[in-house]
């Protein structure tokens, strides 16, 4: 049995306040981490004052609205994390030069088959390439990144 003594209104909002932090940890919105800072607020307001009910409702409101519009952007950019840069240069896994074997001959300017890392793949070539010849891929075809620009490797 807990005496009363123990729960204070200071510690129930200190509580909460834990409660809510550790429920951040655990579900993937950001707003719980506001709400404990809102409990936060009131369970030290609480230390120094003596307020009603309706007051610790309306400054745990403000605490908890006027933390998110501050904090927010800023604690998003640092639990965010840093994500790799599409335009990175560094990595640059097409196949340029690779050869591979054609599986339905190309004649332009219909496409023919190539197979490329096991798959195959609809390519095309400035000149006709029978089935079974090995080509060396030099691009994509227009925007597509679907159909392999090919010529007849040497």
């Amino acid at each position: 049995m807990i005496p009363d003594a123990w729960i204070t209104p200071w510690l129930a909002w200190f509580l909460a306040a834990i409660a809510f932090a550790t429920l951040e940890m655990f579900l993937p919105i950001f707003i719980f981490l506001f709400i404990a800072i809102g409990c936060l607020g009131v369970a030290l307001a609480l230390l120094l004052f003596d307020l009603s009910l309706t007051q610790q409702l309306i400054l745990f409101i403000v605490v908890t609205i006027s933390s998110l519009l501050v904090l927010r952007k800023s604690m998003m950019r640092i639990f965010r994390g840093v994500t790799a840069d599409r335009s990175d240069t560094d990595f640059n896994d097409f196949p340029y030069g690779e050869r591979v074997q054609v599986l339905r001959a190309i004649k332009p300017p219909q496409a023919g088959r190539i197979q490329h890392r096991g798959t195959a793949w609809d390519a095309v070539a400035d000149e006709p390439v029978d089935a079974g010849t090995t080509v060396e891929i030099i691009g994509y075809t227009g925007s597509s990144r679907q159909t392999f620009h090919v010529r007849k490797s040497n």
